[in-house]
């Protein structure tokens, strides 16, 4: 059910436009703890920009990272009008990531974890994410665990497959009213899951897209930070998420 991550950084080039519009995140609970006496954040990957008014109050030097440059371009706008007063941006996928020696917090927001995961075995992501920063450099993971429950707002472990729900509905550029819907299908196990957005703009053109996720078990995350050098410090579960925020170790 994974698809390449060529595959699904090209499906982001057409949903960029309206990226930033249709997407409304979760704070995570444990962002203030998270910032705390923090001058450096990268959000890895950045998509539209998820916390940017959050980074933009801490008055810390962001770096946003994405493998699509129609999403950091929505990106970087975003984090001007949020307000961040230094701003560094590359565009990079997860095994090409660079030294982010400077950075004191890698933040993986809004079930990118998910999406990684389904792409690349958790523990290699988590390890790849470990070689890239110093040590003492704090991570903060959100992400749907196997176990969530509704709330995250693009999924819910208790919708039968197949099933297509009224999402949201959301200005697109150009004043242009979108209505979303989507579905899921699982996989025999429920490990994984592809989510079917269905966009209908106006005069009834219809637009779809695909996210597939992993569904890791929190004890799997947890497990995974453990044996690739990061030692979780808090958790936190709500709003369809599970939070976790770790710190690298020495080695």
């Amino acid at each position: 059910m994974s698809a390449p991550a060529d595959k699904v950084v090209s499906s982001y080039r057409d949903r960029a436009t309206w990226a930033r519009a249709e997407s409304y995140p979760t704070t995570p609970h444990l962002l203030p703890q998270a910032l705390a006496d923090i001058t450096a954040v990268v959000e890895f990957p950045a998509g539209p920009g998820h916390f940017l008014t959050h980074y933009a109050h801490a008055g810390v030097r962001l770096h946003l990272i994405d493998a699509s440059w129609p999403m950091l371009t929505a990106a970087t706008h975003h984090a001007r009008e949020a307000g961040v007063a230094e701003l560094a941006i590359g565009c990079h996928y997860l095994e090409h990531l660079p030294e982010l020696v400077g950075e004191e917090l890698v933040v993986v927001p809004n079930a990118a974890l998910n999406q990684l995961a389904a792409q690349t075995p958790l523990p290699d992501v988590l390890a790849r994410l470990r070689e890239a920063v110093k040590p003492g450099t704090r991570l903060l993971l959100q992400y749907v665990a196997a176990s969530a429950g509704p709330g995250s707002g693009f999924y819910d472990p208790a919708l039968p497959d197949g099933r297509t729900i009224l999402d949201h509905t959301f200005t697109a550029p150009g004043n242009r009213q979108v209505t979303r819907r989507h579905s899921q299908h699982h996989t025999a196990d429920r490990r994984q899951a592809r989510i079917e957005f269905t966009y209908t703009f106006p005069g009834h053109e219809e637009r779809t897209s695909h996210v597939h996720l992993a569904l890791p078990a929190s004890g799997d995350v947890e497990t995974a930070l453990a044996h690739t050098g990061w030692t979780t410090a808090h958790t936190h579960d709500g709003a369809g998420f599970r939070e976790v925020l770790a710190t690298a170790g020495d080695s």
